[in-house]
C-alpha cells in the first residue's frame, strides 16, 4: 500500500476538512450540490441498514482515516475501533476525540490558504471508541469480532482487495452487516493491475467490480441492498471534485 500521501500534513488538512467541513467551506460561492455533502457522516449512518433486532454492541471502522464515521458510530454502539493504515491520520482522529477544536490550512488558490477550525461532532461519545493504527489485509485475531463492520472508500486503496474481502466474514457475528463503499478508482499505484476487482477486459468480456463483489462476498453474505452515495473532496475555494461512491450492504448469512 502506498503510505507516502496519506502520511503528510497536506493529506491529513485535506482528510480532516472532507470528513468535518461545513456546507460554507465547500460552497463559499453559495452553489453547488448538497447531497454530496457529510460523506464520511452518511458512511457512519449506513448502521441503519442493519436489520431490525440485531444487536448493535461493536462496529468496526476499517480505513476510518480521520474518524468521522467512527463518531457517528459511537452513537449507536456500546463499542467502536477505528483503524487507519497512515500513522498520520490516526494521530489526528485521537486529536479530534479529545473534543479539542483543531487548526487547519485549506487551499484558497494556488498557494494562498486560510485557516478552518474543526472538531469532533458534539452528540459524538469518544469515550467508547479506540482508533489505532493497522494494516485491513493483515489484522490481528485479538480485535475479535463485530456486529457491523464499514469499508468505507478503502477496497480501490488496497494491494489485494480479493484477499481482504475473501476474509472479512471473520469479523462479523452471526448476521452481522458489512457495508462497501467505493469508486471503484483502480491505479496502479495502490492495487497491482491483476489484482483490480474490475475495470478491464478479460476474453473480451467487461469485468466491472459490483460483479466480482458478489462473486467474491456470496458465499458468506447475502447482499441486502446497494445504492449511490455522492462525496465532495476541495481542491481550492472554485473547485471540489464531485465522486459518486457505490454503497454495498451485505449482511452475513448464519
Amino acid at each position: 500500500m502506498n503510505e507516502n500521501f496519506y502520511e503528510t500534513d497536506k493529506a491529513v488538512s485535506e482528510y480532516l476538512l472532507f470528513h468535518y467541513g461545513t456546507e460554507n467551506e465547500f460552497y463559499e460561492q453559495g452553489i453547488g450540490a448538497k447531497e454530496a455533502l457529510d460523506f464520511a457522516s452518511r458512511c457512519g449512518l449506513l448502521h441503519s441498514k442493519i436489520p431490525h433486532g440485531n444487536q448493535k454492541q461493536r462496529a468496526l471502522d476499517l480505513g476510518c482515516a480521520v474518524g468521522r464515521a467512527t463518531f457517528e458510530l459511537s452513537e449507536a454502539f456500546e463499542e467502536v475501533v477505528g483503524i487507519d493504515y497512515a500513522h498520520a491520520l490516526i494521530d489526528s482522529a485521537k486529536k479530534v476525540a479529545s473534543k479539542e477544536p483543531i487548526t487547519i490550512q485549506v487551499t484558497v488558490e494556488g498557494d494562498v490558504t486560510k485557516e478552518t477550525t474543526i472538531q469532533a461532532p458534539f452528540s459524538s461519545q469518544p469515550e467508547k471508541i479506540t482508533f489505532q493504527q493497522g494494516d485491513a489485509m493483515s489484522l490481528p485475531s485479538s480485535i475479535g469480532t463485530f456486529d457491523f463492520v464499514l469499508m468505507a472508500n478503502l477496497i480501490d486503496r488496497l494491494p489485494d482487495p480479493t484477499k481482504c474481502l475473501g476474509d472479512i466474514h471473520k469479523l462479523l457475528n452471526a448476521n452481522g452487516v458489512l457495508a462497501i463503499t467505493s469508486p471503484y478508482t483502480w491505479m496502479e499505484e495502490y492495487t497491482p493491475k491483476e489484482k483490480w476487482l474490475g475495470g478491464f477486459y478479460k476474453d473480451g468480456e467487461a469485468i466491472l467490480s459490483f460483479d466480482s463483489l458478489k462473486e467474491i462476498l456470496s458465499p458468506n453474505f447475502q447482499l441486502l441492498e446497494d445504492f449511490n452515495m455522492p462525496f465532495l473532496i476541495r481542491e481550492h475555494v472554485r473547485k471540489n471534485q464531485f465522486t459518486v461512491a457505490h454503497t454495498t450492504i451485505w449482511q452475513k448469512k448464519k
